[in-house]
């Protein structure tokens, strides 16, 4: 089903500060996992197995997976106290029994919270000094892990899907290795990453023809993009890598081969 864009009209006030016993910064460079929430009748618990929503920082923009789809939206932070909206998301129905209710409660919980606290890696969001919202930190290492293209960006002002039916791959080996398919051709280089920096040397490939043109000139622009590759978040199954200028270059799934 096509995805469109709908905006949430949910009830959005910027809360006065509020006292919390952070001793530093919001962490906005790490990506977040919801472990516990307030559902809409006011009890808390776990989200739905393998639906948990995610939260993560871009800029001045907060984005995740609410459990369904796709929202971002503006955030505001100051001191201990955060606010959240208005939030925009992807409209697609989901018809597993209570995710598209699970949506409704996370969204409408995060758009009431005013204060935020961390403990090691666990972020609570309160409203009223109750919290509403926990998450855990989601892991962001690379070392052993092994993705599967599915966007970049083009180069011409588009970040668009991957050619249908060709693998373009990343296996990021613990000695530092990284390799793959780049869609005809295989490659390899180095990679280094540490505390969401990453860089990555030029890749050596095979040198095999692609039957298609279209495969490529996605090629070439992939390879160009791993050298690009500057900061990268790894979001519940998603990989992104962004360049020097905090634009988004490339984005992943996990693979399940």
């Amino acid at each position: 089903m096509m995805k469109r864009l709908i905006l949430l009209a949910l009830p959005f006030a910027l809360l006065a500060a509020a006292c919390g016993p952070n001793g530093g910064d919001m962490p906005t460079d790490l990506a977040w996992q919801l472990t516990e929430m307030v559902d809409l009748d006011g009890t808390i618990g776990a989200p739905l197995a393998a639906t948990a929503p995610t939260l993560a920082f871009e800029d001045d923009t907060a984005v995740g997976n609410a459990s369904c789809n796709r929202y971002f939206g503006s955030y505001d932070l100051d001191g201990s106290s955060i606010a959240f909206g208005p939030l925009a998301s992807t409209e697609m129905f989901c018809g597993e029994p209570g995710i598209m209710e699970q949506e409704m409660a996370y969204l409408t919980a995060l758009q009431s919270v005013d204060a935020w606290a961390v403990d090691d890696e666990t972020l609570t969001l309160s409203s009223g000094g109750a919290p509403v919202l926990v998450y855990a930190a989601i892991s962001q290492d690379l070392a052993g892990t092994s993705w599967d293209l599915i966007a970049y960006n083009n180069g011409t002002g588009g970040f668009q899907s991957t050619v249908i039916d060709v693998a373009v791959t990343a296996d990021f080996a613990e000695d530092g290795t990284l390799s793959g398919s780049a869609g005809c051709n295989n490659y390899s280089a180095s990679w280094t990453a540490e505390d969401g920096s990453i860089e990555i040397g030029p890749a050596a490939a095979t040198l095999m023809a692609c039957a298609d043109a279209q495969v490529t000139v996605q090629e070439t622009r992939y390879l160009e993009l791993l050298t690009l590759a500057d900061t990268y978040r790894i979001d519940a199954g998603t990989l992104e890598m962004f360049d020097a200028d905090g634009t988004r270059t490339l984005q992943y799934l996990v693979s399940n081969g």
